[in-house]
């Protein structure tokens, strides 16, 4: 199972790891972006808070929580990958 991809589709993997951390930070700003508007025009229309404004406060930090162990799960795939290719070189 030690087995060493071809560098080509090494590159590609590593571009589509990039792609997609990539595409879920922006999705993750993005949201973030629309609550804060949507709680900012509730305060400013003096609407009551309901139940939907603490459900959009409480998940604002669970997509960037989200959006943070896939960007630490890609960096350690690509790392351990790393080491693997430095150790299988040294023998």
């Amino acid at each position: 199972m030690n087995e060493r991809l071809d560098p080509r589709t090494e590159k590609i993997i590593f571009i589509a790891q990039i792609l997609s951390v990539t595409l879920i930070w922006i999705f993750v700003i993005g949201i973030t972006v629309w609550i804060v508007n949507l709680i900012r025009l509730s305060i400013e229309l003096q609407d009551s808070p309901g139940v939907s404004v603490g459900i959009s406060i409480v998940a604002i930090p669970v997509f960037i929580t989200l959006a943070s162990i896939l960007t630490y799960v890609f960096i350690g795939i690509h790392r351990g990958r790393n080491r693997i290719s430095n150790k299988s070189e040294e023998k």
